[in-house]
Parts: C-alpha cells; sequence; structure tokens
C-alpha cells in the first residue's frame, strides 16, 4: 500500500534536503498498516516525489520533527529516502487504476499489480470431441470446414437426434453450400464490394431521424451518413451517443434523469443574459431562475465556478439574480475578451454534449440516456454507466480511446444498422472488406484521393483517380517505378488485368 499526500513547493524541498528526516502531519495515518512507500504531489494529480517510509507512530509533543503544519498534528512519519521524480512523471489515475478524484490532502493508494500472461489453450484445442470428429470427417472428404460451423452443425445433430447416415448427408450440404459461399483465388472482391455497397446506397433517401418533442435533437441517417462513414469525417454531422446504465440502477428513473442532468453540457449563456456596460467597465451577469432549476443549479454554485474562471483581475459583486463583474484595470479590449470568455464558460456537464435526454426501454425494461453531442472517454468514466454497451456515432473518438479494432467494428455495425434503416441488405462481408480497408494501417483512413486512393503504390492508379497531371509530375519529379499490379494501371496499358483468369499465366513448352 502506498501513501499519498498533498504538499508545498517549499516543504518538499525541505523534505529532500533534510532526508532521512521524521515528518509530522495533521493527519490520522493507521500505524497497524504496512506503508513502505510514498508519493507527493503539488497539482493534486501529478505527483512530484517519491519517499521510502520505515515507520508510522502517533505524534507527540516536544518531539524533533520537521512539521507540516504548527497546530493539529497527529501522525508522524519516519522518512528514509525522498526524491524528485523527474524523467518519469507519475499520474495519479495510471496509480490509482484510473480514479478521477483529485488528491486533496491524504490518500492511501492501493499499488496495481503486474499484469500476469497466462498461456491459454488454443480455440481447436478447447472444442468439443463431437466437433473434432466432424472436422475429420470433412477432412477425409478432403475439405476443411470452419470450426464455428462445425459447432453450429453438432447442435443441430443434438437438438434433432440425428442418425450417422442423414448426418453425414447434412455434412455433405454444408460442405457444398460452402463452396458456393466461398470466393475464389483471384476473385475481384473489391470491384464486386463496391457494387454491392454502392448499387443499394443509390436507393438510399436523404433523411434524418427526429426524437420526438425535443428541438434540435436530429440523427443523420441514409446516404449522407453512409457517406459520412467512408469518407472519415473527423466529426459527424449530428454526433450523438447512447449510454445505458448499469445493472443496480437501470430501472432507478431518478438516477438515469440525474446523470443525464450532470453530462449535460451547460454554458453561462445557457443560464443568464450577459451584458456588457462599456462605460463603468463592468459586465452584468441576470441569471434565469427558471433555466437553474432545469438544470439542477444554484447561484452559490455558479459563483464559486465563476470565481475559479482564469480572468483579469477583478471583483464580483451580487445583488439576488444579478452578478456584477468589474475590472481592476478598465480596458475596453480586455472586457471583451472577457465578454466572449464569459459566454462560451462551462458551469457543469461534460465538454461537446449538448442535450441528453432519457427514455424507458420498454424491451429491456431500462432507462436510456440519448444525447446531442458525444464525449466518450467523459461518459466512460461516471459511476453508473455500463460502458460495455454505451455507444457514440463518432469513429474517429472511439480510434482514439478504444483502439483501432473497436473502430473497424464501429465502421461495420454503423454501415449495416444504416443501410438496414433504409430498408436495404446488403451482405456483412463486403462491409467488412471495407471496413478492414479504412483501419489495416492502423489509422482510420477515408475511401477517396485523401485516404486509401491517395495512398496507392501505382502511380497510374493514383493519376486515374483524381488530379492526374498532379500525380504523374511527383512520380516524374523522384523517378517513381510503377509495377502493374492492379486493375487500372494494366487498363490503361492495354494488357490483361492480374485477377481472375488474367491472374494465371501459362506457357508451352515444345518437346524434343
Amino acid at each position: 500500500m502506498i501513501l499519498a499526500w498533498k504538499d508545498t513547493v517549499k516543504k518538499v524541498k525541505d523534505l529532500v534536503d533534510k532526508a532521512p528526516v521524521c515528518y509530522c502531519v495533521d493527519y490520522d495515518i493507521p500505524t497497524d498498516e504496512k506503508f513502505t512507500e510514498a508519493l507527493i504531489t503539488i497539482s493534486g494529480k501529478t505527483f512530484v516525489a517519491k519517499a521510502k517510509i520505515s515507520k508510522v507512530t502517533g505524534f507527540e509533543k516536544g518531539k524533533e520533527c520537521l512539521k507540516k503544519r504548527k497546530d493539529g498534528l497527529k501522525t508522524c512519519l519516519k522518512l528514509d529516502k525522498i526524491e524528485e521524480i523527474q524523467d518519469d512523471v507519475v499520474n495519479y489515475e495510471e496509480v490509482n487504476g484510473g480514479s478521477i478524484e483529485r488528491i486533496e490532502s491524504f490518500a492511501f493508494i492501493v499499488k496495481k499489480e503486474e499484469a500476469k500472461i497466462e498461456l491459454k489453450e488454443s480455440y481447436e484445442g478447447r472444442l468439443d470431441k463431437d466437433v473434432k470428429n466432424v472436422l475429420k470427417i470433412t477432412e477425409k472428404k478432403h475439405y476443411q470446414l470452419p470450426a464455428k460451423v462445425a459447432e453450429k452443425l453438432v447442435e443441430v445433430k443434438r437438438k434433432y437426434d440425428m442418425e450417422d447416415k442423414d448426418f453425414d448427408k447434412l455434412i455433405d450440404a454444408a460442405i457444398q453450400k460452402h463452396k458456393e459461399t466461398s470466393v475464389d483465388p483471384f476473385e475481384a472482391v473489391g470491384i464486386v464490394g463496391a457494387q454491392s455497397i454502392g448499387e443499394p446506397g443509390t436507393q438510399m433517401t436523404m433523411r434524418t431521424f427526429h426524437f420526438a418533442g425535443i428541438a434540435e435533437m436530429d440523427v443523420t441517417l441514409g446516404l449522407p451518413r453512409l457517406i459520412e462513414i467512408v469518407d472519415a469525417r473527423k466529426t459527424p454531422s449530428t454526433p450523438s451517443m447512447t449510454i445505458f446504465l448499469r445493472k443496480e440502477v437501470k430501472e432507478n428513473e431518478e438516477k438515469a434523469v440525474s446523470l443525464a442532468r450532470s453530462i449535460e453540457s451547460t454554458n453561462l449563456l445557457d443560464l443568464s443574459d450577459i451584458e456588457v456596460n462599456t462605460t463603468e467597465s463592468f459586465i452584468r451577469i441576470l441569471l434565469d431562475k427558471q433555466k437553474m432549476e432545469e438544470r439542477g443549479l444554484k447561484k452559490e454554485e455558479i459563483l464559486s465556478k465563476l470565481k475559479k474562471m482564469r480572468m483579469q483581475k477583478n471583483t464580483i459583486e451580487e445583488d439576488g439574480l444579478e452578478l456584477k463583474i468589474l475590472l481592476e484595470e478598465p480596458s475596453y479590449k480586455k472586457l471583451y475578451q472577457l465578454y466572449e470568455a464569459l459566454k462560451t464558460y462551462q458551469i457543469k456537464g461534460l465538454g461537446g454534449i449538448k442535450r441528453a435526454i432519457i427514455k424507458f426501454d420498454q424491451k429491456n425494461k431500462e432507462w436510456v440516456i440519448y444525447t446531442q453531442g458525444s464525449n466518450l472517454a467523459g461518459v466512460m468514466e461516471l459511476k453508473d454507466v455500463d460502458f460495455t454497451r454505451t455507444r457514440t456515432n463518432d469513429i474517429i473518438e472511439i480510434a482514439q480511446v478504444l483502439g483501432i479494432e473497436a473502430a473497424r467494428n464501429a465502421i461495420i455495425e454503423e454501415s449495416i444498422s444504416t443501410l438496414q434503416n433504409a430498408g436495404l441488405n446488403t451482405d456483412v462481408r463486403h462491409l467488412m472488406l471495407v471496413s478492414d480497408m479504412m483501419t489495416f494501417d492502423g489509422n482510420v483512413e477515408a475511401i477517396g484521393r485523401h485516404g486509401i486512393s491517395g495512398k496507392k503504390a501505382s502511380v497510374l492508379a493514383r493519376a486515374a483517380f483524381e488530379i492526374t497531371s498532379k500525380h504523374l509530375l511527383n512520380a516524374g519529379l523522384i523517378g517513381e517505378v510503377d509495377r502493374l499490379n492492379g486493375v487500372a494501371e494494366n487498363i490503361i496499358v492495354g494488357q490483361p488485368i492480374t485477377l481472375g483468369t488474367g491472374a494465371i499465366k501459362l506457357m508451352y513448352k515444345r518437346g524434343d
């Protein structure tokens, strides 16, 4: 267990200079606990020094010690060795396993355990005996069925209590079906995938879904949404989140309302009218009582937030719901800078989430929060949120917070739901191919000249797509070589493409 506390720069310097040292503090630290390490913070978030603790004892008057403060001392720490943290800056969230609470006085931190690597049995090794038998039968038939298909076959056999003769016929039918759905070697999957997505895409409508009764709560659907996905837009036109609650609180309406209120981003302008008086050099804030009640805020909370705001030297006067901010050094420029900062100053909630509404899901019997705007990282840190089910339609944000594999799945799921909402049915494998192309290099790339098409190895393929002269000129300047491996470049030079029958080269060798 690690002991952590907040201190001043001067005290930290004194401890480093005088170590080993006895340090008396104004906090009850359990003497029976085994504390061996200590971390000291100045900001409350990042640690600046670490120490070795040899002993924790109660405070005794008259003892020669370095004191944290003059009175109210309760415990003494025997610090053997203290050193400043310089190269490897320790972050409190990392040590404390993701907690976002600041250290204001003292904290006991349980040190995180080292990750243990366990070698698990392979997927094939964990298969059922009957499934392994099915795979052996298919091998004898000179075909290799996927293990998942074999599991499904065994499941069907057990369900209908099939005889071996009938089950053998079922295996033959499964092999035949699998052959029909498999891609042939050198199949032009890109062209087929593009046609399978592009053709239904022409039948999609340009529409949005509107949340009934809530102003400015729209979600883009149809063709504009499909274009957004394949263009890998940094922010969707209508970013939104669906937030699910944990099992313990998902039926609690009060908790859902409270959570929705807490995540809704509230700026000062949402709660008040802000006026500038250039003559007397002050800003008047007229708070709206009704708006404050709707957002669950009190005047005292707003006032304390304003006092924490970094702004020019000023004084705040209050008169009922009217607040006056007077600058100590009158300046027209500074006054308007402060006015602009106050308009967008966040009083409550998470940045990026403008609105949050709750709806009861009759099917699953739970409250669900829908938001206008997205902040996945912030929402996932909240206590009552079930982050395993919570989702956002911002694919780039998913990649940044959860990684590229999560972004790949998000592209597939968003594409499927967009097509299904329009009543279209596209094979998921075509969408999987597109998502693989967009994410295979570790970043979400657009399908276009700024992404995949613009990064093709072939000069002629890039030139055939867009801005022909630019690509040819650049290639000529740096001496690029085109190996003519793709489709477009072979068509341009008038020779067979290296797909399908064109992938095979036959040579006739004359016999003697």
